[in-house]
Protein backbone atom coordinates (compact mmCIF):
# COMPACT_ATOMS: atom_id res chain seq x y z
CA UNK A 1 0.00 0.00 0.00
CA UNK A 2 2.80 2.39 0.93
CA UNK A 3 4.62 1.43 -2.28
CA UNK A 4 1.55 2.23 -4.36
CA UNK A 5 1.21 5.62 -2.67
CA UNK A 6 4.85 6.39 -3.36
CA UNK A 7 4.39 5.48 -7.04
CA UNK A 8 1.33 7.72 -7.30
CA UNK A 9 3.23 10.53 -5.59
CA UNK A 10 6.15 10.10 -7.98
CA UNK A 11 3.73 10.11 -10.94
CA UNK A 12 2.24 13.47 -9.93
CA UNK A 13 5.66 14.89 -9.04
CA UNK A 14 6.76 14.41 -12.66
CA UNK A 15 4.01 16.78 -13.80
CA UNK A 16 5.87 19.76 -12.37
CA UNK A 17 8.81 21.52 -14.01
CA UNK A 18 11.46 21.81 -11.29
CA UNK A 19 13.43 24.45 -13.22
CA UNK A 20 10.79 27.15 -12.96
CA UNK A 21 9.93 28.04 -9.40
CA UNK A 22 6.69 29.87 -8.78
CA UNK A 23 7.19 33.64 -8.89
CA UNK A 24 10.60 33.50 -10.58
CA UNK A 25 11.49 35.40 -13.77
CA UNK A 26 11.64 32.11 -15.70
CA UNK A 27 8.19 31.19 -14.39
CA UNK A 28 6.56 34.37 -15.71
CA UNK A 29 8.39 34.16 -19.05
CA UNK A 30 7.38 30.54 -19.65
CA UNK A 31 3.74 30.95 -18.68
CA UNK A 32 3.51 34.30 -20.45
CA UNK A 33 4.63 32.57 -23.63
CA UNK A 34 2.00 29.89 -23.17
CA UNK A 35 -0.76 32.49 -22.79
CA UNK A 36 0.37 34.45 -25.87
CA UNK A 37 0.87 31.31 -27.98
CA UNK A 38 -2.52 29.89 -27.05
CA UNK A 39 -4.31 33.14 -27.91
CA UNK A 40 -2.61 33.34 -31.32
CA UNK A 41 -3.31 29.68 -32.10
CA UNK A 42 -6.99 29.80 -31.08
CA UNK A 43 -7.73 33.01 -32.99
CA UNK A 44 -5.90 31.73 -36.07
CA UNK A 45 -8.10 28.66 -36.01
CA UNK A 46 -11.34 30.64 -35.67
CA UNK A 47 -10.60 33.31 -38.28
CA UNK A 48 -8.44 31.56 -40.90
CA UNK A 49 -9.20 27.84 -40.67
CA UNK A 50 -12.89 27.43 -39.75
CA UNK A 51 -14.37 30.00 -42.19
CA UNK A 52 -12.67 28.26 -45.12
CA UNK A 53 -13.42 24.72 -43.91
CA UNK A 54 -9.71 23.85 -43.72
CA UNK A 55 -8.42 20.92 -41.66
CA UNK A 56 -4.70 21.57 -41.02
CA UNK A 57 -4.01 18.57 -38.80
CA UNK A 58 -4.43 18.14 -35.07
CA UNK A 59 -7.67 17.94 -33.12
CA UNK A 60 -8.55 21.51 -34.11
CA UNK A 61 -8.27 20.62 -37.78
CA UNK A 62 -10.45 17.55 -37.24
CA UNK A 63 -12.94 19.62 -35.21
CA UNK A 64 -13.07 22.10 -38.09
CA UNK A 65 -14.27 19.27 -40.33
CA UNK A 66 -16.87 18.21 -37.73
CA UNK A 67 -18.08 21.79 -37.48
CA UNK A 68 -18.56 22.15 -41.20
CA UNK A 69 -20.28 18.75 -41.45
CA UNK A 70 -22.59 18.92 -38.42
CA UNK A 71 -22.28 22.43 -37.01
CA UNK A 72 -20.45 21.32 -33.86
CA UNK A 73 -19.07 24.29 -31.84
CA UNK A 74 -15.30 24.49 -31.98
CA UNK A 75 -15.14 24.69 -28.18
CA UNK A 76 -16.15 21.00 -28.04
CA UNK A 77 -12.55 20.22 -28.94
CA UNK A 78 -11.78 20.20 -25.20
CA UNK A 79 -13.40 16.74 -24.94
CA UNK A 80 -11.07 15.36 -27.62
CA UNK A 81 -8.07 16.91 -25.88
CA UNK A 82 -9.05 15.44 -22.50
CA UNK A 83 -9.58 11.99 -24.03
CA UNK A 84 -6.16 12.11 -25.70
CA UNK A 85 -4.52 13.25 -22.46
CA UNK A 86 -6.02 10.28 -20.62
CA UNK A 87 -4.96 7.84 -23.35
CA UNK A 88 -1.50 9.40 -23.49
CA UNK A 89 -1.10 9.14 -19.72
CA UNK A 90 -2.05 5.46 -19.82
CA UNK A 91 0.40 4.55 -22.59
CA UNK A 92 3.18 7.09 -22.02
CA UNK A 93 2.94 8.27 -18.43
CA UNK A 94 2.87 11.90 -17.24
CA UNK A 95 4.99 13.37 -20.04
CA UNK A 96 2.96 16.40 -20.83
CA UNK A 97 3.21 18.33 -17.59
CA UNK A 98 1.24 21.12 -16.04
CA UNK A 99 2.12 23.48 -18.88
CA UNK A 100 0.61 21.24 -21.55
CA UNK A 101 -2.59 20.82 -19.55
CA UNK A 102 -2.69 24.59 -19.09
CA UNK A 103 -2.15 25.24 -22.80
CA UNK A 104 -4.98 22.88 -23.76
CA UNK A 105 -7.31 24.63 -21.33
CA UNK A 106 -6.28 28.11 -22.49
CA UNK A 107 -6.81 27.28 -26.17
CA UNK A 108 -10.25 25.92 -25.33
CA UNK A 109 -11.07 28.95 -23.16
CA UNK A 110 -10.04 31.50 -25.82
CA UNK A 111 -12.04 29.54 -28.40
CA UNK A 112 -15.13 29.38 -26.17
CA UNK A 113 -14.88 33.05 -25.15
CA UNK A 114 -14.49 34.27 -28.74
CA UNK A 115 -17.37 32.11 -29.94
CA UNK A 116 -19.63 33.23 -27.09
CA UNK A 117 -18.76 36.94 -27.26
CA UNK A 118 -18.59 37.44 -31.02
CA UNK A 119 -19.04 34.48 -33.32
CA UNK A 120 -22.44 33.38 -32.05
CA UNK A 121 -23.74 36.79 -33.20
CA UNK A 122 -21.86 37.13 -36.50
CA UNK A 123 -20.99 33.60 -37.59
CA UNK A 124 -17.45 32.49 -38.46
CA UNK A 125 -16.52 35.48 -40.59
CA UNK A 126 -13.10 35.31 -42.28
CA UNK A 127 -10.51 38.04 -41.88
CA UNK A 128 -9.25 37.54 -45.44
CA UNK A 129 -11.59 37.55 -48.44
CA UNK A 130 -12.18 39.44 -51.67
CA UNK A 131 -14.99 41.86 -52.40
CA UNK A 132 -17.80 42.23 -49.89
CA UNK A 133 -20.14 39.94 -47.99
CA UNK A 134 -23.39 39.33 -49.86
CA UNK A 135 -26.76 38.33 -48.46
CA UNK A 136 -28.41 34.98 -49.08
CA UNK A 137 -30.99 36.64 -51.36
CA UNK A 138 -28.29 38.33 -53.48
CA UNK A 139 -26.42 35.03 -53.65
CA UNK A 140 -29.56 33.22 -54.87
CA UNK A 141 -29.92 35.71 -57.72
CA UNK A 142 -26.39 35.08 -59.00
CA UNK A 143 -25.78 32.79 -62.00
CA UNK A 144 -24.53 29.31 -61.06
CA UNK A 145 -21.04 30.06 -62.31
CA UNK A 146 -20.75 33.03 -59.93
CA UNK A 147 -22.30 31.13 -57.03
CA UNK A 148 -19.48 28.62 -57.27
CA UNK A 149 -17.03 31.41 -56.45
CA UNK A 150 -18.56 32.04 -53.01
CA UNK A 151 -18.53 30.24 -49.66
CA UNK A 152 -21.20 30.44 -46.97
CA UNK A 153 -20.36 32.10 -43.66
CA UNK A 154 -20.59 29.21 -41.21
CA UNK A 155 -23.06 29.62 -38.37
CA UNK A 156 -22.37 29.02 -34.68
CA UNK A 157 -23.34 25.78 -32.94
CA UNK A 158 -26.03 24.46 -35.27
CA UNK A 159 -26.81 24.31 -38.97
CA UNK A 160 -28.88 27.49 -39.05
CA UNK A 161 -29.89 28.95 -42.42
CA UNK A 162 -26.98 30.71 -44.10
CA UNK A 163 -27.54 34.46 -44.20
CA UNK A 164 -24.31 35.69 -45.82
CA UNK A 165 -21.68 34.53 -48.29
CA UNK A 166 -18.11 35.61 -49.01
CA UNK A 167 -15.69 35.22 -51.89
CA UNK A 168 -12.56 33.43 -50.60
CA UNK A 169 -8.95 34.46 -51.17
CA UNK A 170 -7.53 30.99 -50.67
CA UNK A 171 -3.82 31.56 -51.28
CA UNK A 172 -3.43 34.58 -49.00
CA UNK A 173 -5.61 33.04 -46.29
CA UNK A 174 -3.54 29.84 -46.37
CA UNK A 175 -0.26 31.74 -46.16
CA UNK A 176 -1.36 33.99 -43.30
CA UNK A 177 -3.15 31.14 -41.52
CA UNK A 178 -0.06 28.92 -41.71
CA UNK A 179 2.12 31.75 -40.43
CA UNK A 180 -0.23 32.45 -37.49
CA UNK A 181 -0.60 28.75 -36.67
CA UNK A 182 3.18 28.28 -36.74
CA UNK A 183 3.92 31.32 -34.58
CA UNK A 184 1.34 30.29 -31.99
CA UNK A 185 2.50 26.67 -31.72
CA UNK A 186 6.18 27.65 -31.81
CA UNK A 187 5.72 30.05 -28.87
CA UNK A 188 3.99 27.26 -26.93
CA UNK A 189 6.81 24.83 -27.79
CA UNK A 190 9.45 27.39 -26.76
CA UNK A 191 7.87 27.46 -23.29
CA UNK A 192 8.35 23.71 -22.92
CA UNK A 193 4.68 22.84 -23.54
CA UNK A 194 2.61 21.29 -26.32
CA UNK A 195 -0.92 21.82 -27.54
CA UNK A 196 -1.73 18.11 -27.09
CA UNK A 197 -3.79 16.56 -29.86
CA UNK A 198 -2.00 14.73 -32.64
CA UNK A 199 1.35 15.06 -30.81
CA UNK A 200 0.06 12.53 -28.27
CA UNK A 201 -1.06 10.09 -30.98
CA UNK A 202 2.35 10.41 -32.65
CA UNK A 203 4.14 9.69 -29.37
CA UNK A 204 2.09 6.56 -28.73
CA UNK A 205 2.74 5.17 -32.23
CA UNK A 206 6.41 6.15 -31.91
CA UNK A 207 6.74 4.12 -28.70
CA UNK A 208 5.52 0.92 -30.33
CA UNK A 209 6.67 1.34 -33.95
CA UNK A 210 10.02 3.12 -33.73
CA UNK A 211 9.05 5.62 -36.46
CA UNK A 212 10.30 9.16 -35.92
CA UNK A 213 7.96 11.69 -34.36
CA UNK A 214 8.47 14.10 -37.26
CA UNK A 215 7.32 11.58 -39.85
CA UNK A 216 4.39 10.51 -37.68
CA UNK A 217 3.17 14.08 -37.14
CA UNK A 218 3.34 14.74 -40.90
CA UNK A 219 1.43 11.52 -41.64
CA UNK A 220 -1.25 12.16 -39.01
CA UNK A 221 -1.77 15.83 -39.83
CA UNK A 222 -1.85 15.15 -43.58
CA UNK A 223 -4.43 12.41 -43.00
CA UNK A 224 -6.59 14.83 -41.03
CA UNK A 225 -6.10 17.44 -43.75
CA UNK A 226 -7.29 14.94 -46.36
CA UNK A 227 -10.37 14.28 -44.22
CA UNK A 228 -11.74 17.62 -45.40
CA UNK A 229 -12.63 15.80 -48.63
CA UNK A 230 -15.67 14.61 -46.66
CA UNK A 231 -17.02 18.16 -46.87
CA UNK A 232 -17.74 17.51 -50.54
CA UNK A 233 -15.99 20.68 -51.69
CA UNK A 234 -13.44 19.07 -53.99
CA UNK A 235 -9.71 18.55 -53.64
CA UNK A 236 -8.85 22.24 -53.20
CA UNK A 237 -9.45 22.35 -49.42
CA UNK A 238 -7.24 19.33 -48.62
CA UNK A 239 -4.46 20.80 -50.74
CA UNK A 240 -4.70 24.19 -49.04
CA UNK A 241 -4.80 22.44 -45.66
CA UNK A 242 -1.60 20.51 -46.39
CA UNK A 243 0.09 23.71 -47.61
CA UNK A 244 -0.94 25.40 -44.35
CA UNK A 245 0.54 22.49 -42.36
CA UNK A 246 3.79 22.76 -44.33
CA UNK A 247 4.05 26.53 -43.71
CA UNK A 248 3.26 25.96 -40.04
CA UNK A 249 6.09 23.42 -39.75
CA UNK A 250 8.60 25.73 -41.41
CA UNK A 251 7.69 28.60 -39.10
CA UNK A 252 8.06 26.32 -36.06
CA UNK A 253 11.54 25.26 -37.24
CA UNK A 254 12.52 28.93 -37.63
CA UNK A 255 11.38 29.91 -34.12
CA UNK A 256 12.21 26.65 -32.32
CA UNK A 257 15.19 24.98 -34.07
CA UNK A 258 15.12 21.14 -34.11
CA UNK A 259 18.45 21.06 -32.20
CA UNK A 260 16.79 22.83 -29.27
CA UNK A 261 14.19 20.09 -29.00
CA UNK A 262 16.93 17.44 -28.92
CA UNK A 263 18.79 19.28 -26.18
CA UNK A 264 15.62 19.58 -24.08
CA UNK A 265 14.93 15.86 -24.43
CA UNK A 266 18.51 15.02 -23.36
CA UNK A 267 18.13 17.28 -20.31
CA UNK A 268 14.82 15.57 -19.40
CA UNK A 269 16.46 12.13 -19.63
CA UNK A 270 19.39 13.29 -17.53
CA UNK A 271 17.02 14.70 -14.91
Amino acid sequence: MAEQKSKIGAWFAQLNDSKERFGSKEFFIAYGKIIIGCIIFALADLFFVVPYGLAPGGVYGLMSVFHNLWGSPMALVIYMDVALLIIGSIFLGPRFGIKTILSIFLIWFVTWLTEYAFIRHTGYRPLIYTGEFISASDYANLPQQLQDLYLPIAQYKDLSPVTEYFRPWNILNTLVGGLAYGVGIAIIFSAGATSGGSDIIAMIINKYSGLSLGILVIIIDSTIALSSIALGKGIDLPIYSIILVYIEGKVIDLIVPPNKNKEEKQEQKAA
